[in-house]
């Protein structure tokens, strides 16, 4: 995507021009999603530091205690499918920017990252974001939801919407392509035996 636009261009945009900077109410939604971060070339360990490390530098009177599970996926075990805690007590907005800057923190030991939150109900749309390879600084991602690119910059709070799409998004020839991940091997993280780390997060 494209350089941020100047914040009084959003004054000229509307919901279905690429650009489109909506208030943080109508950033998606993904509460009724069942939210994970992939995880290429990285360990446990470094799994479990990298939580703890990121909950230990987070400052905020509203504290909530999660447990986050994280196990190899049998297909490639250089994977790492991590569950992201559905916070029922914030705000969507608050765990969208939690879990898109959770997704920038796990990139350190990451060599491939990407979120995929998959809806619990059938008409909702998938989502899908990665870390935005071309900012220098790495706290920006793009990614995808209802077919419509988006960028999201984390530390301005800035979400901005793509083009409208002329066509539906191909979610697993795109994650085959780019990342070498074939969506066939998440149903077998049901089986697997999963790995515990209790944090207190700050929302």
């Amino acid at each position: 995507m494209g350089s941020i636009k100047k914040e009084d261009d959003n004054a000229k945009l509307t919901p279905d021009m690429a650009g489109y900077r909506p208030a943080r109410e109508w950033w998606p939604d993904l509460t009724d999603y069942r939210k994970a971060i992939l995880l290429h070339r990285i360990t446990y360990a470094e799994v479990d530091a990298l939580l703890k490390e990121y909950a230990a530098i987070a400052q905020s009177n509203n504290q909530i205690t999660c447990d986050f599970y994280y196990t190899a996926l049998p297909a490639d075990t250089s994977w790492i499918y991590l569950e992201f805690p559905n916070f029922e007590t914030a705000a969507h907005y608050q765990n969208f920017w939690t879990y898109q800057n959770l997704l920038l923190w796990m990139s350190e030991k990451a060599d491939r990252e990407f979120c995929l939150a998959i809806p619990q109900k059938q008409y909702q749309p998938l989502f899908l974001s990665t870390m935005d390879k071309e900012n220098p600084y790495g706290d920006s991602c793009c990614g995808i939801y209802a077919d419509r690119d988006f960028y999201f910059e984390v530390p301005g709070e800035i979400f901005e919407w793509g083009p409208v799409p002329t066509e539906a998004f191909d979610f697993a020839g795109f994650l085959k392509g780019a990342f070498q991940f074939d969506t066939r091997w998440i149903p077998d993280v049901a089986h697997c035996n999963q790995e515990h780390t209790q944090v207190t997060l700050c929302l």
